[in-house]
C-alpha cells in the first residue's frame, strides 16, 4: 500500500489519464465541446473572443479542481471502506 501511494504522489500513476478512456460517451462529449467552442469562437469579435478566452480558462481551473477534489473524496471513502472491512 505505501509503494501505490508513494508511486501516486511521484505521478508514476496517473489516473486521470486513464479517466473515460474506454468511454464513447465521454468521448463524443468532448468531441461536442470542442467543435462547438471552435465554432463559437470563430463567430465572436476580437473583444467577446478575449472574454471568452478568460471564460475557458476559469471553466479548465474550476474542473480541474472539482477533478482532483473528486478523486480525494473517493479516495477518502475508499480508505473508510477498506479500515471498516478490516
Amino acid at each position: 500500500m505505501t509503494k501505490t501511494i508513494a508511486e501516486l504522489w511521484c505521478g508514476n500513476i496517473n489516473p486521470i489519464s486513464r479517466s473515460g478512456r474506454n468511454n464513447e460517451k465521454l468521448k463524443s462529449l468532448e468531441k461536442l465541446i470542442t467543435r462547438n467552442s471552435d465554432e463559437l469562437s470563430e463567430s465572436l469579435d476580437r473583444k467577446q473572443r478575449d472574454l471568452f478566452e478568460k471564460y475557458n480558462d476559469c471553466m479548465d481551473e474550476y474542473l480541474f479542481n472539482s477533478c482532483e477534489q473528486a478523486f480525494c473524496d473517493g479516495f477518502s471513502l475508499g480508505a473508510r471502506i477498506l479500515a471498516e472491512a478490516l
